[in-house]
C-alpha cells in the first residue's frame, strides 16, 4: 500500500505555541454601564514567564463594561398559546418578538449588557455569535429566548449534565417545552425525550457532546431543523486552552452536518487564541471576529486581590481563619488543589477553629455533593473545595474566595474569583500560596503525556485489531490506558487525533460489553419466562452467565466469540426481556466503536512516523502547561495592581484606572512579594540510584522520570509505586533533565528490564517479578490480521522508543 500522508488534516498546528496576550476575560459587571463588543488587536509579545512581565508595561486607564443578569420569575400559561401569540404576525419586528418572549416567560421589560446585542446578532441578521460572559451573567438567556423566536430546534452542546437538568426545569415551570437527553435517563424517559423531539413539540433540547458519538442520535437530529446550535463552555474547543476537551473539537463538524442555521458559543473564559480558535472557519463555528465575538468587562471594582505567601501549612490557616471569620454576612468558597486537602482543611477549620465548613470534590457521592450545594446556596457557610464546585452556581452573596494554594492557571484563577460579589458589595479574593505548592501543581501539567513507546506500541496494537462483525475496530479505553500506561483522558484525545488531524478513523455509537440481569422486585415471577425462552440468542446468552444471587451477569462479546453469534444480536435479545418486563438490566465495560475511514499504516517506519508527530505535539501541550502554571508564580510576585496585571493578562489593559484599584494587596503596600516557588532544583545521583533500585523498569526512562517526579499513571500503580517512598523522591527538580539521566540509563541497558529490586519501604506493592518483561511489555501479544489491510505483520510493538 502506499506510505501514509502524515501531514495533518488541519490547516494549523494541533497545538501551537503557547500565547500570553489575552483579550477580555469576563466577570459580572457591577453597574448598567453601555454594552460594547469586544476591540480587537493583535496579540502582544508576551509569552511564558515573560508574560507577566510584559504586562507591566499597560498603561491602565478607566473602563466602561456592562453586566447580564439572569433570575426571574414563571408563568403559567401554555406555551402553545404564547408562542402563537407572539408570531400572531409574520411582519413582526425579530426583536420585538424577543422582547415579547423575555416578557411572557421570564418577566423582564428588557435586556442587560451584551444580551440585546447577541440576541440580535442571532434572530435579526442570522449570524453566528460568540458571548464571553460570566456564570450568572445570563448567558442562558441569550439562547433561550431566540429559540422561541424561531421555527425549529435550538439543540444545546454543554458538558455539565447537572446544570442541564436544573436550566430544563426552570424551562418547563415556565411553560417551555425542553428536555435533555443523557446518561441518567431511564429507557422510558429517553423514549418520550425522542417521542417528543419527532413530533416536533421541542423547543430546547440539552446533549452532552460525547451524544454526537451516536448514530441514532446524530441520525434523528439530522431530520430536524435546528434553528440554533448552542455551544456552552465553547473554549474546551480549543487546544490553546487550560480546559481543552477531546470530544469537544467534533462539536463543529458536527454542525456542519446537520446544517444548523445558527451558531451560538458561549463561554466565561476566552483569550486571543481561544477565540481564533472558536471563530475559526476550518475548524472553529465560523464567525466574524470583528461583528460576531460580543464581551462584557473583567475589571470588577468590588474585587479585592489579597496575596500573602506563606511558609508553611499551619501559617496558611493563621491567615485565612481570621478572614473567613470577619467576612461578614456571606459565603465563603476555600479553593484546594486534591480531594484529600479538601477533606483536611474542612476538617481543621470545623474542628479546631469553629468555621461552619464541609469538603466538596468528585471522590463524594453525587446525592452528597447535591446536599453540600443546596446548603451553601441557602446560606453562608463554607465549602472547602477543589475546582469540581462552583460551576452553575448563581449565589450572589459570596463574601470571600480564597485559594489555599497556587492556582493551575490565571484563567482558572479569573473564573473562580468571579465567583465572589456578584452583589456588587466588596468581596474578598484571598491567596496563600507557598513555595512547596508548584512541584503538586507541575506533576499534574505533566501528568498527561505518555512516553513516545506507550504511544508506539498502542498505535501498533490498534492498527492490527480484528474488525467485529459490522466492520468497526471495538476498543476497551479501560483495558488500553492499563496495558499502554495512558490515561483515559489522553487515550480519548489520541484516538481524536487519529479522526480528526488524520482522518484514519471516525467515531460511532459504543455499546456495553457487559450486561447483568435479574428479576423485577414488583413482578418475580416473570423471570421464568427468560429461562423457558429457546431461541438461540437466550441460549447462548444462559450458557455463558455467571450466577450471583439473584443476579446474571453475561459478557456479550465474549459469549458472540465463543457462539458464533453477533453480538448485537444477543444485545437485542437481553433488550426485549426487558421491554417485556421480565427482568430489570444494568450495563457496564463501555466499548468505544470506530469506523475505518482510510486504510491504517502498516510499515513500521510509518508507525514510528506517526507516533513521533503524535508524542511531540503532547509533548509541546504539557510544556505549554508548565508555562502556564509558571506565568501564575510570577502574577503572585506582583509589582503593580494584581487588578490590573490581571486585566492585561486578557488583553484588557485599559479596564483598571490609572492609579490602580486602590484596594488589592500592592496598591494598599505598594511592595512587590519575594516569592520563590521550589522548581528547577538540582537532583543527587543518591536519588536516582534509589528509584532505580526499586523500579527494575528499563524500557521508559519517562516512566521512571515521571516516578520520581511525583506523576502517577496506570504502570506506577500497577506496580504499587505511587505510594512509594520513591515516588515524587525528585519532586522539586528539572523534569527534563531528569528525563535525560533516566535515558541514559535505559540505553545503557539496552532498554532491558531487570528485577525489581525489594524495598526497603513497600506499601501494598505488586508481585516484584512483574516488571521484569510481563508488565513492562506494554501489551498482550497483538491479534495477526491487521485491521483494514490483511495480513502485513505486526512489526514494530516491540521495537524500543528512547523516551
Amino acid at each position: 500500500m502506499p506510505r501514509l500522508v502524515l501531514s495533518p488534516a488541519r490547516s494549523r498546528s494541533f497545538w501551537p505555541s503557547l500565547s500570553f496576550s489575552v483579550p477580555t476575560r469576563l466577570f459580572s459587571a457591577l453597574a448598567d454601564l453601555p454594552p460594547r463588543r469586544l476591540p480587537w488587536r493583535a496579540p502582544g509579545p508576551g509569552r511564558g514567564i515573560q508574560a507577566i512581565q510584559a504586562l507591566h508595561s499597560c498603561s491602565p486607564k478607566p473602563s466602561t463594561q456592562s453586566a447580564p443578569s439572569a433570575s426571574s420569575p414563571p408563568h403559567s400559561a401554555s406555551f402553545k398559546s404564547k408562542h402563537a401569540q407572539a408570531h400572531r404576525t409574520t411582519r413582526r419586528p425579530a426583536m420585538e418578538v424577543a422582547y415579547a418572549q423575555l416578557k411572557r416567560y421570564w418577566g423582564f421589560p428588557s435586556f442587560r449588557g451584551v444580551q440585546a446585542e447577541v440576541i440580535q446578532r442571532l434572530v435579526v441578521e442570522s449570524e453566528n455569535a460568540l458571548c464571553i460572559m460570566p456564570t450568572g451573567g445570563g448567558k442562558s438567556l441569550v439562547f433561550q429566548v431566540p429559540a422561541l423566536c424561531f421555527d425549529g430546534l435550538t439543540l444545546v452542546i454543554s458538558p455539565l449534565i447537572a446544570l442541564s437538568k436544573d436550566q430544563v426545569d426552570n424551562l418547563k415551570k415556565r411553560g417551555v417545552p425542553a428536555a435533555a437527553l443523557d446518561s441518567s435517563l431511564t429507557t422510558e424517559e429517553s423514549s418520550e425525550v425522542r417521542k417528543q423531539l419527532r413530533e416536533g413539540t421541542l423547543k430546547i433540547l440539552y446533549v452532552a457532546p460525547e451524544r454526537l458519538n451516536n448514530e441514532m442520535f446524530v441520525s434523528m437530529i439530522s431530520e430536524q431543523k435546528i434553528s440554533l446550535l448552542a455551544v456552552d463552555e465553547s473554549h474546551c474547543v480549543s487546544e490553546w486552552g487550560p480546559s481543552f476537551r477531546a470530544e469537544y473539537l467534533k462539536v463543529s463538524r458536527f454542525a456542519k452536518e446537520i446544517a444548523a442555521e445558527r451558531v451560538l458559543c458561549l463561554t466565561a473564559t476566552a483569550t486571543p487564541s481561544v477565540i481564533t480558535d472558536i471563530c475559526d472557519s476550518t475548524n472553529g463555528f465560523d464567525i466574524d471576529r470583528e461583528k460576531g465575538v460580543f464581551s462584557t468587562g473583567t475589571f470588577r471594582p468590588n474585587l479585592s486581590i489579597s496575596i500573602k505567601p506563606c511558609a508553611n501549612f499551619k501559617a496558611k490557616f493563621a491567615v485565612l481563619v481570621p478572614a473567613l471569620k470577619s467576612r461578614g454576612d456571606g459565603a465563603a468558597i476555600v479553593y484546594v488543589t486534591t480531594q484529600k486537602q479538601a477533606e483536611e482543611v474542612a476538617q481543621e477549620l470545623h474542628d479546631l477553629h469553629g468555621i461552619e465548613a464541609r469538603p466538596y470534590h468528585a471522590g463524594l457521592k453525587a446525592d452528597d455533593r447535591k446536599t453540600i450545594q443546596y446548603w451553601f446556596i441557602g446560606g453562608n457557610g463554607v465549602v472547602v473545595a477543589t475546582i469540581a464546585f462552583g460551576m452553575g452556581i448563581d449565589k450572589a452573596n459570596i463574601r470571600m474566595v480564597a485559594h489555599f494554594q497556587l492556582p493551575k492557571t490565571l484563567e482558572n484563577y479569573s473564573q473562580e474569583i468571579g465567583r465572589a460579589g456578584r452583589d456588587g458589595l466588596p468581596s474578598l479574593c484571598l491567596m496563600v500560596p507557598s513555595a512547596s505548592d508548584m512541584p503538586i501543581l507541575e506533576s499534574f501539567a505533566r501528568a498527561n503525556t505518555p512516553s513516545l513507546r506507550s504511544i508506539r506500541t498502542w498505535l501498533d496494537a490498534f492498527f492490527i485489531s480484528p474488525l467485529d462483525d459490522d466492520g468497526t475496530i471495538s476498543a476497551d479505553h479501560y483495558k488500553m490506558s492499563n496495558a499502554f500506561d495512558i490515561g483515559r483522558n489522553t487515550l480519548s484525545l489520541l484516538f481524536t487525533i487519529l479522526e480528526l488531524q488524520y482522518g484514519l478513523i471516525r467515531a460511532t455509537t459504543p455499546f456495553y460489553s457487559t450486561y447483568t440481569i435479574k428479576p423485577l422486585e414488583n413482578n418475580p415471577s416473570a423471570f421464568p419466562n427468560i429461562l423457558n425462552d429457546r431461541s438461540p440468542e437466550a441460549a447462548a446468552l444462559q450458557k455463558h452467565w455467571k450466577q450471583w444471587r439473584i443476579w446474571h451477569t453475561i459478557d456479550v462479546v465474549g459469549t458472540a466469540e465463543a457462539e458464533g453469534i453477533e453480538r448485537s444480536k444477543l444485545v437485542r435479545q437481553i433488550s426485549r426481556w426487558e421491554m417485556n418486563g421480565w427482568c430489570e438490566v444494568k450495563v457496564a465495560g463501555v466499548r468505544m466503536r470506530y469506523n475505518i475511514e482510510k486504510p491504517l499504516p502498516e510499515l513500521d517506519e510509518d508507525i514510528e512516523e506517526l507516533a513521533n508527530a503524535i508524542f511531540k505535539q503532547l509533548h509541546e501541550r504539557e510544556e505549554a502547561d508548565v508555562k502556564r502554571l509558571r506565568t501564575v508564580a510570577e502574577f503572585v510576585k506582583g509589582g503593580q495592581c494584581y487588578a490590573h496585571l490581571l486585566a492585561c493578562y486578557f488583553g484588557d489593559d485599559k479596564a483598571v484606572p490609572e492609579k490602580g484599584c486602590g484596594i488589592c494587596s500592592f496598591c494598599k503596600t505598594r511592595q512587590a512579594i519575594p516569592f520563590q516557588p521550589k522548581y528547577d532544583t538540582a537532583f543527587s545521583e543518591k536519588q536516582v540510584r534509589f528509584v532505580l533500585g526499586v523500579c527494575g523498569v528499563r524500557d521508559d526512562p519517562r516512566f521512571l522520570a515521571r516516578l520520581a517526579f511525583g506523576v502517577s499513571s496506570p504502570r506506577s500503580t500497577q506496580l504499587g509505586l505511587s505510594k512509594h517512598e520513591i515516588f515524587g523522591c525528585c519532586e522539586t527538580a528539572d523534569f527534563n533533565k531528569l528525563l535525560e539521566r533516566f535515558e541514559a540509563e535505559c540505553e545503557e541497558q539496552g532498554y532491558r528490564n531487570r528485577a525489581v529490586l525489594a524495598p526497603p519501604k513497600a506499601n501494598a506493592r505488586s508481585k516484584e517479578g512483574e516488571a521484569d518483561g510481563k508488565e513492562a511489555s506494554g501489551a498482550k501479544k497483538a491479534p495477526a490480521k491487521r485491521a483494514a489491510s490483511g495480513g502485513a505483520k505486526a512489526g514494530g510493538a516491540a521495537k524500543k522508543a528512547k523516551k
